[in-house]
């Protein structure tokens, strides 16, 4: 419980409001709550961060001890700097989703950098989700005393194991976020005879992609019917770019591979830096290389032919997502974060 005189406000970019009540009839899950909907009393604004209208929510948000939020940096700074030239307890806490993937985006960008490095350094916290994220903002110039690893979560109770008896011949792939790299999976999946069904965004796979013979991709799927899927599927496929294209976010697929596993099923992933600090390789999902459509083929094909280690790494991802990686356990997290600094 947060200490009594903590009031605590997230911001959003966009409304939660159907989130919210599709999560009272079963139909969403609360990840992207960010762990809100787990913390007593938390109240919630939508604040589109490029809009200069944004600035009207200052006498607003200065009201809260904890402001949470993932975007919106001019808006940040500006709490930051009026909170302290007003004696006010207001503490900004950023949660960390594309910062390195920003910095290495604008890398010869002086002036924009200057103002990423301007904002951050004003916040109370930054909540890194990866050690990586957490050493790139070191080497950025913020000091380490402003930096706290706090590992992400997903809703455990809306991906559940299922009967493997429901099984089919399929192998799925989820993400629609930039950093996906569908024509890896693609080249992969030439070289296997299965079924791949890809649900993904309409920018993840351009017009002159060619999208092969076994593989059917769906677009605008609810997540009830990615649930659905991910329960008929043999095993879950996550392709990522090399994390030095800067593209994405900066832990590309943690979303997914936390579903996935959270619903018991077997994981296959591109290597990316976050993962170490989450899961062990071979023992909680399966690991290849960056751009080699002939790893991810063979890592596929032996998996699929491995029945009693595709239900182990289920097991194993499942039993670990639940007890480390959940929205519940995120949200004690940022809990026992702003309990230390009241």
């Amino acid at each position: 419980m947060p200490k009594k005189s903590s009031r605590i406000a997230f911001i959003f970019t966009s409304t939660r409001d159907g989130i919210i009540s599709g999560m009272r009839v079963g139909q969403e899950a609360d990840t992207a709550l960010r762990g809100m909907n787990h913390i007593p009393g938390a109240k919630y604004f939508t604040i589109l961060p490029k809009s200069m209208r944004s600035l009207l929510f200052v006498p607003r948000l200065l009201r809260y001890d904890f402001v949470i939020a993932q975007d919106n940096f001019l808006l940040g700074y500006i709490v930051s700097l009026c909170a302290r030239a007003f004696g006010l307890p207001t503490k900004w806490l950023y949660v960390a989703m594309t910062s390195s993937t920003l910095m290495r985006r604008h890398a010869t960008n002086k002036m924009r950098l200057f103002l990423f490095k301007k904002f951050w350094a004003s916040y109370a916290r930054i909540i890194c989700l990866s050690g990586e994220q957490l050493s790139d903002f070191v080497q950025f110039g913020i000091p380490r005393e402003r930096l706290v690893f706090v590992p992400f979560g997903v809703d455990t109770s809306f991906f559940q194991s299922t009967d493997t008896a429901r099984e089919e011949d399929i192998i799925m792939s989820v993400g629609r976020d930039a950093g996906r790299d569908y024509a890896t999976l693609f080249k992969a999946a030439e070289r296997t005879n299965h079924v791949f069904v890809v649900v993904a965004g309409h920018k993840n796979i351009p017009h002159d992609m060619l999208v092969p013979t076994n593989v059917s991709v769906l677009y605008d799927r609810s997540l009830v019917d990615v649930r659905n899927l991910y329960a008929r599927a043999k095993l879950v496929v996550v392709a990522s770019k090399d994390v030095r294209v800067p593209d994405g976010s900066d832990c590309s697929g943690q979303t997914v591979i936390l579903d996935a596993l959270s619903a018991g099923k077997a994981v296959i992933a591109t290597d990316r830096a976050w993962i170490k600090d989450y899961f062990v390789k071979d023992e909680d999902l399966v690991i290849v290389p960056p751009s080699d459509p002939e790893a991810l083929a063979k890592a596929i094909e032996s998996l699929i032919n491995n029945r009693d280690k595709r239900v182990r790494l289920g097991q194993s991802g499942r039993l670990k997502v639940s007890s480390l990686y959940s929205t519940e356990k995120f949200a004690k997290s940022i809990l026992e974060l702003i309990n230390s600094e009241v």
